[in-house]
């Protein structure tokens, strides 16, 4: 369960690292609110580790020593959405009818394993072409269904698996802020809500970064269960995680609590490669 959004700053405040770096540093910008249950342990810091060719950044999910989110010196982020899909569910995103090309098909007899495995196995990627035929290779059978949203400077690839198929959008220009979702409750259930205040914040002009960090901390009054910044009994927000690609560098800040949560966010940065 989580609540993903991508822009493409165009004005200089940043908000969640309070600095002022110029519009033309910062080339995408990658926010996640990590929905999970309560009693999951709390994840680690965010580490650098090593991808073959390449590093990266990513917080540790200590049950699987994996991620959902990370980002490595190529400038390719990358982040997981569990989803629910039902047995007659079409495979796709929710309100498009499944119409993605089916890309492969693999076993249902294998050993199912952490989805938190799935983003480290594309960290060695140059980019989105090279991270896309590495998704092509992954052994779906292995992993409960999930999505999984590919970022660059300059476009997004969004995956859909239903633990048999895999779909997927064509590649996106991120020239709008573009937003993700998933739930517990159902990918249907919350999407209409989220979108609707992902559209209202994002309406006219303005910085985006500091609409981005807004936009997560959202909460509806009568409905926190399917707020971006959500609540239930058994589940909640537990973190906030922002990724920024700049010319130079890729930052990773960690924020271990909701967003709007007095809590101060670890940061980690490597030199692009």
């Amino acid at each position: 369960m989580c609540t993903v959004t991508v822009v493409s700053p165009r004005l200089a405040a940043v908000s969640a690292t309070a600095e002022a770096v110029p519009a033309s540093d910062v080339l995408l910008r990658l926010a996640c609110n990590r929905d999970e249950l309560r009693t999951r342990p709390a994840a680690r810091p965010p580490e650098v580790r090593r991808f073959g060719p390449r590093w990266g950044l990513m917080p540790v999910d200590p049950v699987s020593d994996g991620t959902w989110v990370a980002v490595n010196d190529a400038g390719l982020v990358a982040t997981l959405l569990n989803t629910y899909p039902g047995a007659e569910t079409p495979l796709g995103p929710p309100g498009r009818g499944g119409s993605a090309k089916i890309l492969i098909a693999p076993p249902d007899n294998a050993a199912l394993r952490s989805r938190g495995e799935i983003i480290p196995s594309l960290m060695h990627a140059d980019g989105l072409d090279d991270a896309a035929r590495a998704v092509e290779r992954l052994d779906l059978g292995r992993y409960p269904p999930f999505r999984l949203v590919l970022a660059v400077p300059r476009a997004v690839r969004h995956f859909y698996s239903d633990g048999r198929r895999i779909s997927a959008d064509p590649s996106a220009r991120v020239d709008r802020p573009l937003m993700f979702t998933s739930s517990g409750l159902g990918d249907e259930v919350v999407e209409v809500p989220r979108r609707t205040a992902f559209e209202s914040v994002f309406a006219g002009p303005g910085d985006d970064a500091a609409r981005q960090d807004a936009f997560h901390r959202h909460r509806f009054p009568d409905r926190p269960d399917l707020s971006v910044c959500m609540s239930r009994d058994r589940a909640a927000t537990v973190s906030h995680t922002v990724v920024e690609v700049r010319a130079d560098a890729v930052l990773l800040i960690y924020f271990d609590g909701p967003p709007g949560a007095a809590v101060c966010g670890v940061r980690a940065e490597l030199p692009r490669g």
